[in-house]
């Protein structure tokens, strides 16, 4: 009895681990490469990123923004992984000129300080070589996130 009960627990305990595991493998972005500190070394390059009580915001714990100017083969990088993160979006917003990604804003799920947002803009479309990618973690209304980054655009 004592052997079937030791076997079950270290059968539970395996089971946990590999579906921990899943579940942080889910949540790691196609998108999480561009806020790394190697990707701003490019001169292309601009990045902002707080967090806790860095942010000015109630709710906001998380906020990382990178912007890439006159580098289309990084901005079209930016693109692929926000399409792919954008495709295990709970909800979206998109717009598309020219068959491109123009705008997009993304729900990516979580629950109170830990729901995510990305949120997409690419200028070339409209002639200015510009791409921008923010991504937003905190426990903020997909409305509130959007007045923000409206805001923060103006």
């Amino acid at each position: 009895m004592k052997q079937h009960f030791i076997r079950w627990i270290a059968f539970s305990v395996m089971l946990l681990v590999c579906t921990l595991s899943t579940t942080v493998y889910a949540q790691k972005l196609n998108v999480s490469p561009f806020f790394k500190e190697d990707f701003a070394k490019n001169p292309a390059v601009t990045m902002v990123s707080f967090s806790g009580e860095q942010t000015d915001w109630k709710g906001l714990t998380t906020y990382k923004s990178v912007s890439v100017t006159g580098n289309a083969e990084m901005a079209d990088e930016i693109a692929r992984g926000v399409k792919k993160d954008g495709a295990k979006a709970e909800f979206k917003e998109t717009s598309f000129k020219d068959g491109k990604l123009y705008f997009g804003f993304y729900g990516l799920g979580g629950e109170g300080r830990h729901r995510k947002y990305l949120f997409y803009l690419d200028l070339r479309p409209k002639g200015k070589e510009k791409t921008t990618l923010v991504y937003i973690e905190g426990d903020w209304s997909p409305e509130q996130v959007k007045t923000m980054i409206t805001k923060k655009i103006k």
